[in-house]
């Protein structure tokens, strides 16, 4: 028995150092700490690793009227968002980080927000208060419950739909009997005809129908006129005196003077002398056995006056891009590739066009990008490009364009560009010297003055527009015309026949055509 006790007590003192180590700290001298192994598929997770996640997100409390609600910011995207009793506290997705909260019955329960993998992303703890859409005394069943509870009333729905979905600030909100509320007005988009919806279902209590007869301002049409004017004037005068002189000694000497483009007075006069085309010139000439004289006056007098009108109109639905062409296409030679010569062709537009995207803000707002633009050809900056088959002469463009986006209403309008520009030049040339002789220095100097005045201004006015019933209602310019025939032609000079009658229906109706 003694033996025993002994062995029992050296069995104690042996697992006291064991136990000792086991419970002691590791001191920092010795090796790094290991990770712990991540756990196996057949591993079981202690239940309470899964209490502490779940008690990491928290829980907020809110307090709510009955009939009354909230728009919660959720911390993360949800994909499922539950109440514990809807007769306290309805909830609604407003977005997946977002969510509306509507409080029904006086009570407590708790709504809860999980995201795709099931983990939690936010809990309430909702309290609300009898209200206008007060709860049932405790105790009573709950079919009595839901049939009792009378919701939110009209007005308050409507101001709920109104202050918080932005696109619907003309709904309105009316009951129809008892059981049935009606939504009518205007909204933006087809997603804040969903929101209001949604709204209205969750304050209006389970025996109250909701019928939507919202209406979409993206359906309607949108009418955009332009008007592009602009009055351009050029003045230019030159003035210059080109000399040719040339005297022969009769020796082995020859003294001359020439100055500008002047050579003999027929070629200068037939645009030869020079190199180019000087059609506003007077000439004399006297000649000689030893003296050739030759005088070319220079005076050019012109004025250039542009106006260009330009009134596109397209019409286009709420939201698409829409884009007008009249003009034409001319063709530009390029290469087809890097390695050959051979090319081939490309045509650019020019003409009147225009191009912009409407979107209705509400019912007297749009918000409007646009790009007008009206362009021609014209000679000024043209190039010349040397071919094997002879020389191709591409023209320029003339361009008056803008690009912009403005806000405005239905039958506004709206100067979105405008130009004034005026500038002169003023050049002098002639013979170092000569030039510089009082009175007769003026003989041997030319004098060129060119000014541009330049007025532009593009006015954009938009309508909101919906198509007609009757296709007689819309007018042609073609209406009642006739061809003229041979008499009104030659003898009166006239294009279309005068004296047809008036088409019936179509008096005091301007087509925007004017023909004479």
């Amino acid at each position: 028995m003694i033996r025993a006790f002994l062995m029992v007590v050296c069995a104690a003192t042996a697992a006291v150092p064991a136990w000792g180590q086991q419970s002691m700290p590791t001191p920092r001298t010795q090796a790094a700490p290991q990770l712990a192994p991540r756990p196996s598929a057949g591993t079981a997770i202690p239940p309470a690793v899964s209490a502490e996640a779940a008690r990491s997100v928290g829980t907020t409390r809110l307090t709510l009227v009955a009939g009354t609600g909230r728009l919660l910011p959720l911390p993360g995207p949800a994909l499922t968002v539950l109440a514990a009793d809807p007769r306290i506290a309805r909830v609604q997705p407003a977005s997946p980080t977002s969510l509306f909260v509507m409080g029904v019955g006086a009570g407590r329960t708790t709504i809860i927000a999980t995201a795709e993998d099931g983990s939690p992303v936010a809990e309430y703890d909702v309290t609300v208060l009898a209200g206008v859409a007060a709860a049932p005394p405790a105790g009573t069943p709950a079919s009595e419950g839901a049939a009792a509870a009378p919701g939110s009333s009209p007005a308050a729905i409507e101001s709920m739909i109104r202050r918080l979905v932005p696109g619907a600030a003309e709904a309105r909100v009316a009951a129809a009997g008892p059981r049935l509320l009606v939504l009518s007005g205007q909204v933006a988009s087809a997603a804040d005809s969903q929101r209001a919806e949604a709204m209205a279902r969750a304050m209006a209590g389970a025996d109250r129908e909701v019928s939507n007869r919202l209406v979409l301002l993206g359906s309607i049409q949108v009418n955009v006129r332009v008007r592009v004017a602009e009055i351009s004037r050029q003045v230019s005068r030159e003035l210059g005196f080109n000399w040719q002189a040339l005297a022969n000694t009769g020796g082995n000497f020859l003294i001359g003077l020439r100055s500008g483009a002047a050579g003999a007075v027929a070629g200068a006069l037939t645009g030869a002398a020079g190199g180019g085309n000087a059609p506003q010139r007077y000439g004399a000439a006297y000649s000689s056995s030893r003296f050739d004289i030759n005088a070319v006056v220079d005076a050019l007098a012109e004025d250039q006056l542009i106006t260009i009108l330009a009134e596109p109109n397209l019409t286009a639905q709420s939201g698409e891009v829409a884009s007008f062409l009249a003009g034409g296409e001319f063709p530009v030679p390029v290469a087809a590739s890097s390695t050959s010569n051979a090319i081939t062709i490309e045509f650019k537009p020019f003409g009147i066009s225009l191009a912009f995207v409407p979107t209705v803000l509400g019912p007297d707002r749009l918000n409007l990008r646009i790009r007008p633009e009206v362009s021609e050809l014209t000679e000024n900056g043209s190039i010349s490009l040397p071919l094997s088959s002879g020389v191709v002469r591409i023209p320029a463009l003339n361009v008056r364009r803008a690009e912009t986006t403005v806000e405005l209403g239905s039958g506004q309008s709206f100067a979105i560009a405008g130009l004034l520009s005026s500038g002169s030049t003023t050049g002098n040339s002639g013979l170092s010297g000569l030039t510089d002789i009082p009175v007769l220095g003026a003989l041997f100097r030319s004098d060129r003055f060119r000014r541009n005045e330049t007025e532009l201004v593009i006015i954009v006015t938009p309508y909101l527009v919906r198509p007609v019933s009757d296709p007689g209602a819309l007018v042609l310019p073609t209406d009642g015309v006739r061809p003229a025939t041979d008499l009104d032609r030659i003898l009166y000079r006239r294009q279309i026949a005068r004296g047809l009658p008036v088409p019936p229906g179509r008096n005091g109706v301007d087509a925007g055509f004017i023909l004479e």
